[in-house]
């Protein structure tokens, strides 16, 4: 299969018309973890890290984009916080028949069969107040994910959650699902210009045999 993703130089030019349309945006900072230095539950803690950042959860909304199964570590956790409201949005059905069945601590549950592109458009600025993509930009091509960066941005009324692999993480279709394929790679340094602040936890993929780091970036909308 041919590598489609940009070369360096189109990948700035992206970049840069990408900042562009986030309204310049302050660089983030980034932290760095060294392997060895927190177990995997720690790099994986979702509720006490949002709250952290947000506050109370069980008094904001929040939509989940790509949310899949939600069967990993980090994914089953959005499926245990009270929130007020939560809407998953997954397009997969075997994906989706799985989540049905999944009990959610949220007050008000939604599930929206859709894919991502769509759900976005079907959200008002501000109706949100908290957007997560966890393990799912790097399925989109880059000026697919840039352009869903940029949306979300003005869409989320608090702020935007995602968690990522860093670098050039391969990997094919899963689950007889073609959209897992990876189409796009992201470094902490990219992420920050897009005044993402980052947690980057080195080797955090230890079950993969490269053991790429991941990382949480959040970026406060107001």
């Amino acid at each position: 299969m041919p590598d489609l993703r940009p070369s360096t130089l189109a990948r700035r030019c992206m970049d840069l018309s990408a900042r562009a349309a986030m309204g310049w945006p302050a660089p983030g900072k980034t932290e760095f973890h060294p392997n060895g230095s927190f177990t995997f539950e720690q790099a994986a803690e979702m509720i006490e890290r949002l709250t952290r950042h947000f506050g109370d959860l069980s008094r904001l909304s929040c939509m989940d984009l790509g949310c899949g199964p939600s069967e990993s570590a980090i994914a089953s956790q959005v499926l245990r916080i009270p929130w007020r409201r939560l809407v998953s949005v997954e397009t997969f059905p075997p994906y989706l028949e799985k989540l049905q069945g999944k009990p959610a601590a949220a007050q008000t549950r939604e599930i929206w069969p859709k894919r991502i592109e769509a759900a976005v458009g079907d959200v008002l600025p501000g109706e949100i107040d908290i957007i997560m993509m966890i393990d799912v930009i790097e399925h989109f091509t880059r000026p697919a994910a840039l352009r869903v960066l940029a949306r979300i941005q003005r869409l989320a009324r608090l702020g935007v959650v995602l968690f990522v692999p860093l670098g050039d993480v391969e990997q094919d279709e899963l689950d007889g699902n073609p959209l897992q394929r990876h189409r796009s790679e992201w470094y902490p340094r990219q992420l920050a210009r897009f005044g993402y602040d980052l947690e980057v936890y080195e080797r955090f993929h230890g079950q993969m045999e490269t053991r790429p780091d991941a990382a949480w970036a959040v970026k406060k909308t107001s």
